[in-house]
């Protein structure tokens, strides 16, 4: 594959920085959380971004113009998302753009489509996504919450954990079995739920950080309409699968792992680590190949992407080595800045604006969600190469 950048993609790049130019602050440091900013303080900030994007048709831009977006391609798209994450923009519609967006045109009615695509792209909907369980989190395919069909709605009961953004979202993808108890991937659904339906409880999680990103969600006989469950009934798990290939395969990881590099190298010549200077120069050396590894792999699936074939174990190989490649990222920028690397954001003394920390206490968590480690080693030995499962 050719990933020489294009006039295409560099006019995307300068359309994007001039609008961030236009609504971030000249010393804006974002919060270092992965991929969506959640303090308190950047929210109306969040939504002013995005809205501007939506406007300009940029929140959405490699889907068709019908729907809000400006159909381009992929690597446009790719290039777009990367600059988002290489300023540390912080937004509210990960999940509505790059996961419920590409499931409802590739899977939803024309109602679904008509209803909310142009609500995503063009007014900045939030959604999150109504997956893991307590006891179903990297293996989705054991989920309990169940939609049992009553007429012509359905009745769900059920207990959801991790919930991202729930607390401010309008909608839910949900994954929910409607098939027999030991069905597995054969008998679960996917519906689109509105987060103040009666029935809907939410619950905040707080994580290692005291931010509120996460939450519980509780279902207790929830209705939801026949129409706004996403294609056939125990489908769904077909479905998800598809949504998941375009959540592993995140061009703003690229963009926020060069940002924080690029912030560490300056760092190293600013103070010169007199004591480590050769050890810091070999450990962002090594960083550096990292992060030129971690982007072929995200292009080879935006290529795919481009060519019209769904990845699989391309997203997972993406996905996985970012993950971990940005944890230990994290752990050279803790120790490169020393003490001030251990502060938080409400200390003038902080490097970085506080987001070493924060980036090495969030990106515990890139190994597991979207799927573990773990999860993605599977993927990739049964479904890459073949290998029969243990």
């Amino acid at each position: 594959m050719d990933f020489q950048p294009t006039a295409k993609m560099e006019r995307i790049r300068s359309e994007i920085r001039e609008s961030l130019a236009a609504a971030l602050p000249d010393d804006w440091q974002g919060s270092g959380f992965l991929p969506m900013d959640v303090r308190p303080e950047h929210m109306e900030l969040a939504r002013s971004l995005d809205r501007r994007l939506a406007a300009k048709r940029l929140l959405a831009p490699a889907w068709p113009e019908e729907f809000g977006g400006r159909g381009l391609s992929p690597f446009e798209q790719f290039a777009l998302y990367e600059e988002l994450g290489m300023a540390l923009a912080p937004r509210l519609t990960t999940i509505s753009v790059d996961l419920v967006g590409p499931v409802l045109i590739l899977h939803g009615s024309d109602e679904q489509r008509r209803q909310h695509l142009p609500a995503i792209a063009s007014e900045a909907a939030v959604w999150c996504q109504g997956f893991s369980e307590p006891s179903a989190g990297s293996d989705l395919t054991s989920l309990k919450t169940r939609a049992e069909r009553k007429g012509d709605v359905y009745l769900v009961t059920g207990h959801k954990l991790w919930t991202s953004m729930a607390h401010i979202s309008e909608w839910m993808i949900l994954l929910a079995r409607t098939g027999a108890e030991d069905s597995r991937g054969r008998g679960l659904s996917l519906f689109l739920l509105p987060t103040n339906s009666p029935g809907v409880t939410i619950r905040p999680i707080y994580d290692a950080t005291n931010e509120h990103m996460l939450n519980e969600v509780f279902f207790e006989d929830v209705q939801i309409p026949v129409e706004q469950r996403i294609g056939e009934e125990n489908k769904g798990w077909t479905y998800a699968t598809s949504l998941l290939q375009y959540e592993r395969g995140d061009a703003l990881f690229t963009g926020q792992f060069r940002r924080l590099l690029d912030d560490l190298m300056r760092l190293a010549r600013s103070n010169g680590f007199a004591r480590s200077a050769a050890a810091a120069a070999s450990a962002l050396a090594e960083h550096e190949i990292d992060w030129q590894i971690g982007r072929l792999l995200t292009l080879r699936v935006v290529g795919l992407h481009a060519a019209g074939k769904l990845p699989d174990r391309e997203s997972s190989q993406a996905k996985l080595f970012m993950s971990e490649a940005y944890q230990r990222l994290g752990v050279t920028a803790q120790r490169l800045a020393g003490q001030h690397g251990h502060l938080t954001h409400q200390d003038a003394r902080t490097a970085l604006g506080g987001r070493i920390v924060q980036a090495l206490l969030s990106s515990t968590t890139a190994t597991i969600i979207a799927g573990t480690s773990e999860i993605q080693r599977t993927i990739i030995a049964t479904r890459g190469l073949g290998l029969p499962r243990g």
